[in-house]
């Protein structure tokens, strides 16, 4: 559980995301539960949400998502909605190289990325893929693709935090050679992974908004001894024009 912020618009922040992310209806004590404060601060909050739309009563004990938040939540999808926009990429991937294929997005708020969408391999030798999974942002070519176009403020801050590999096991690589390999990721424009030790692989590209920030990642997983049957070069530039397609469409938004 994520510890609640301080201040009031924080606060308010912080619930109008678990609402967004919880169940359809919801109970006040469920609430100030899942938000670690006490029921007398949701309960305020809460008012305010009725007042302006954001939220709404259903029945006598239980709230639901407001036709404010909906309609808003509508508009911005109009927009752009990076997850629709990338099922058709992931599924001429996973068509052409029979691997799986990765969406992730980047929460900057606290500094994570999860797997957003992702379409499997037919191949019964494969990884467990979840949409909701977090990914390590120092290990692998998912979350490097992310790391390397970061503020090296947020950068910092990740690394303080990192402890290590969620598959591996192992700490995470000494900072003086991981900002090499960070470097050589922006040079390049993509991150590429490759370890029969452990048996993975994987290519992934940055996905950038219209302010040059980075949303997410879209790449390619597979076991490095399938990676060795494939044309990388070819794979990597399939990659990155999918990731750069993407960005384009963020920028028109």
């Amino acid at each position: 559980m994520t510890d609640a912020p301080q201040g009031a618009a924080r606060r308010l922040a912080f619930l109008l995301r678990l609402i967004g992310e919880g169940p359809a209806r919801f109970t006040l004590s469920d609430l100030a539960a899942r938000s670690a404060l006490p029921q007398s601060t949701v309960h305020r909050h809460l008012r305010a949400l009725l007042d302006v739309g954001l939220v709404e009563r259903s029945g006598s004990q239980s709230y639901r998502i407001g036709r404010e938040f909906r309609r808003i939540a509508s508009l911005l999808l109009q927009r752009f909605d990076l997850v629709r926009s990338a099922q058709p990429l992931l599924a001429e991937l996973v068509a052409k190289w029979n691997e799986t294929t990765v969406l992730c997005t980047y929460r900057p708020i606290d500094h994570r990325v999860a797997i957003a969408a992702s379409q499997c391999t037919t191949h019964p030798l494969r990884f467990a893929i979840e949409n909701g999974m977090e990914i390590g942002l120092v290990w692998g070519s998912l979350g490097q693709a992310v790391l390397a176009f970061l503020p090296p403020s947020e950068v910092d801050v990740i690394l303080r935090d990192a402890g290590v590999g969620p598959i591996t096991g192992r700490p995470r690589p000494a900072r003086d050679q991981l900002f090499k390999d960070l470097a050589a990721t922006r040079e390049r424009g993509y991150s590429q992974y490759y370890d029969p030790k452990i048996e993975i692989a994987g290519v992934a590209a940055p996905i950038f908004g219209p302010e040059g920030e980075v949303l997410g990642c879209l790449g390619v997983t597979m076991p490095s001894s399938r990676y060795r049957l494939h044309s990388a070069d070819e794979m990597i530039s399939e990659v990155v024009a999918a990731a750069r397609h993407l960005s384009d469409q963020a920028a028109e938004a």
